[in-house]
């Protein structure tokens, strides 16, 4: 039994290790996605894009409060296919 327990614990050791590892390797393709060779512009470019998550968040709020009450509401993307279709 206590062996068992222990290969559990391992199990679960090595689950966190590679969901760590995994973390890691997301924030490093992040920030190289963002990465202008220029600091500022780096943390102006990861400053855009956290604001346009907040602004998505509150969007998203707002959708559920909408939902909740039962009011109907629409979600249309924005983009070239939306500009398109309003031409």
């Amino acid at each position: 039994m206590a062996k068992k327990q222990q290969t559990i614990v391992e199990q679960v050791a090595e689950a966190r290790r590679r969901h760590d590892e995994e973390e890691r390797r997301q924030r490093v393709m992040v920030i190289t996605e963002f990465d202008a060779g220029d600091p500022d512009a780096t943390m102006h470019a990861l400053a855009e894009e956290i604001l346009r998550y907040r602004q998505a968040l509150r969007l998203l709020a707002t959708a559920i409060g909408w939902a909740s009450t039962g009011a109907p509401f629409g979600l249309f993307p924005g983009g070239a296919v939306f500009l398109c279709a309003a031409r």
